[in-house]
């Protein structure tokens, strides 16, 4: 019965590796957490600025977004004056925290000003 159960879970893993092959995964100590939809901003703020170590303040975020049945909040902050690291945290359709994933690093921060 266990190695009945091992294959399943091994192909299930696997694919979420496979589907995110061009971004970072960060774990949390907090998976599977419920948190309602109206707290889902304070708790992703919350989460990478832990995982970060920055101030919360600093942290930007967009609205919620549906995709597949899943609540993604995209967001950003700065490196420092001219770059940006840009994240999404993920929950998943029952309200459970899955975690954050790097979407980019040292994307360029450059202001431009019309002529």
């Amino acid at each position: 019965m266990h190695k009945m159960l091992t294959l399943p879970l091994l192909v299930f893993s696997m694919a979420g590796i496979v589907g995110c092959a061009d971004t970072e995964s960060i774990p949390s100590d907090d998976l599977y957490t419920t948190v309602s939809e109206k707290k889902m901003p304070y708790y992703c703020k919350r989460e990478v600025a832990k995982k970060f170590g920055i101030y919360s303040g600093d942290i930007y975020l967009y609205p919620i977004e549906y995709k597949r049945g899943a609540k993604v909040i995209y967001g950003r902050y700065s490196v420092d004056s001219t770059h940006l690291k840009e994240f999404a945290c993920v929950f998943n359709a029952d309200d459970t925290y899955a975690g954050i994933k790097i979407q980019h690093s040292n994307v360029k921060n450059t202001l431009c000003y019309g002529d």
